[in-house]
């Protein structure tokens, strides 16, 4: 009788164990997709969730049908209905591995905002005095998928269940972007073909490039490289130039767009207010200048010279070409835009660049680059549109 129990508890040990199993590094010939995933009601689901005073939020489910003990990933969806439409849907921030989960409440919180798109606790507040019971229901489901990136179709939902809920507002915080690109003709407007923006020292809310853009044809930015609700076009930007007789305005699709074809400086700079982003863009002329002791002025060469400017090209193949340096010494580059006289990134040499194995490095927000030395009569090249660049 004792071997009797001892086998149901071994047996009984490996089911429970089965949903954090490991599984092989290759597709098993076992594996099917499955057809159903249950998530069980928990036992106090008709209870009230109290997520600012709870801890955690249980939830217990059975490994969909894989034909094996496979490894997997469960992630946790909130949604205000059952029929979890694009754009109703909030997701745990945890990814987890056992079918036995311990949400934490204050994910869960951040999900449910998330799903209701609530921008405050105002909102909640009024959601909760509308409802006649004083909580929120919220339907769950999980979505589980195999570890083993090898099987590309594993992925499936549960049902859903309805939790009552009071939650309480938490969302992450809106961070500042530490990137930037800018999608535009010049790249078919493909976002995977968008150009990186260099962002500025010391200046952590800008970024800027060089860009050759045609008259009318659209351009956009974005913090990440995707067509999503951040992208930056004409309505949700100021925007300003320097240029003289530049026009900027948006094209038929609301892009931002310029009058006069042409090279020019872009400049975007994004700061926060509350939850939102206020975008900025600023368009200067393309003036790129020569510093340090090539220019032979000495401890002089270290200002914008009208004389040390790159000349530019007439088109968007054509090079950026210096004047010949009149002396052998150290080469630094850099642009230097300017707001009504002032420094519009302070220092030069925060926005300064060099050249490395015939490329153009820029600074951006790292430190000193390493120093090149150039000889005499030479010239600099630069493609902006390329990357490439050469001393000669």
């Amino acid at each position: 009788m004792k071997l009797k129990y001892l086998l149901m508890a071994v047996a009984g040990l490996g089911l429970f164990s089965s949903c954090e199993s490991d599984e092989p590094s290759v597709a098993v010939a076992e594996y099917h997709k499955p057809t159903t995933f249950v998530l069980n009601t928990p036992q106090f689901a008709n209870g009230v969730y109290d997520l600012i005073n709870a801890e955690t939020v249980n939830l217990t489910f059975s490994q969909p049908d894989y034909g094996y003990a496979a490894a997997c990933d469960y992630t946790v969806e909130v949604s205000s209905s059952d029929q979890f439409a694009e754009g109703t849907v909030g997701t745990v921030a945890t990814v987890f591995h056992t079918c036995d989960i311990q949400v934490d409440a204050n994910e869960f919180a951040m999900a449910i905002c998330t799903a209701k798109g609530w921008m405050g606790q105002e909102d909640i507040d009024a959601a909760l005095d509308a409802a006649a019971d004083g909580v929120i229901p919220v339907y769950v489901r999980i979505k589980s998928k195999l570890t083993n990136a090898v099987v590309t179709d594993s992925e499936i939902v549960s049902n859903s269940i309805i939790l009552n809920a009071v939650p309480y507002f938490a969302l992450p915080p809106v961070e500042q972007p530490t990137e930037m690109y800018m999608n535009g003709g010049f790249c078919d407007m493909d976002w995977a073909n968008a150009g990186k923006m260099v962002p500025v020292y010391d200046n952590p809310d800008k970024f800027w490039c060089i860009r050759y853009v045609e008259a009318g044809a659209a351009f956009q930015f974005n913090s990440t490289a995707a067509d999503n609700a951040n992208v930056v076009k004409f309505d949700n930007c100021t925007s300003a130039t320097t240029v003289e007789g530049l026009t900027i305005a948006a094209d038929a699709d609301g892009n931002l767009s310029v009058d006069k074809s042409g090279w020019y400086i872009f400049v975007v700079s994004v700061t926060i207010d509350g939850r939102d982003y206020v975008n900025n863009l600023m368009i200067f002329p393309p003036d790129v200048y020569i510093y340090g002791t090539c220019t032979g002025l000495g401890d002089n060469g270290w200002t914008d010279m009208p004389e040390w400017k790159f000349t530019v090209p007439a088109d968007g193949d054509g090079e950026f070409v210096s004047p010949a340096l009149a002396a052998a010494g150290e080469l630094r580059i850099c642009i230097h835009p300017l707001v009504d006289g002032e420094q519009y990134f302070g220092d030069w040499w925060k926005s300064e660049f060099i050249i490395i194995d015939n490329k153009i490095e820029y600074r951006g927000a790292g430190g000193d680059q390493t120093r090149v030395n150039v000889g005499a009569g030479q010239k600099v090249y630069l493609n902006f549109t390329t990357g490439a660049a050469r001393v000669e």
